[in-house]
């Protein structure tokens, strides 16, 4: 199982396949789409937590400051995320609104966790607001959307760590 989390090519091999499952919701309901959002954020910080951890296995010292900043990092990210569903159920959005809001929350947490982290996070974060202004501006995105991650997960299957 550790093996899985120190490679940064499975997890964002995973980490792709969620994102694009979750487009997929955004098409079909989107009003239902926030719900899947919120629950990859705490999804993709649970695994980036365990990552830096295990990554770390023989510096106890460097293992415990490295996830309690990586942790505190995510928690900032589910807590914007919580006040966009705080918004919603306040009234100040609408729900189809939210699950978009709620999917770029998600894009910039990962995308700056992949400035420290590797490109693989980077791109993955990029992968999700790009799917979030597709969904905003067009009808037919998903295809293409999915080529993309296609692309992706192969490249990083070629540059394998």
């Amino acid at each position: 199982m550790t093996k899985y989390l120190q490679s940064n090519h499975y997890l964002f091999t995973a980490y792709i396949a969620l994102s694009v499952i979750g487009v997929g919701i955004t098409v079909s309901s989107p009003g239902a789409s926030h719900y899947y959002w919120l629950f990859l954020v705490l999804v993709f910080g649970a695994g980036a937590v365990a990552r830096q951890y295990y990554q770390l296995e023989n510096d106890a010292n460097e293992q415990k400051t490295q996830s309690i900043n990586t942790a505190l990092h995510w928690l900032g990210g589910l807590v914007a995320a919580i006040i966009v569903n705080v918004f919603l159920s306040s009234g100040r959005i609408f729900v189809e609104e939210t699950g978009l809001i709620t999917q770029l929350v998600l894009a910039l947490t990962i995308y700056s966790d992949g400035l420290k982290t590797g490109w693989r996070n980077s791109f993955n974060g990029v992968f999700l607001a790009l799917a979030a202004v597709s969904a905003a501006y067009f009808d037919s995105y998903v295809w293409q959307l999915i080529v993309v991650a296609s692309v992706c997960v192969a490249y990083s299957f070629y540059k394998k760590d």
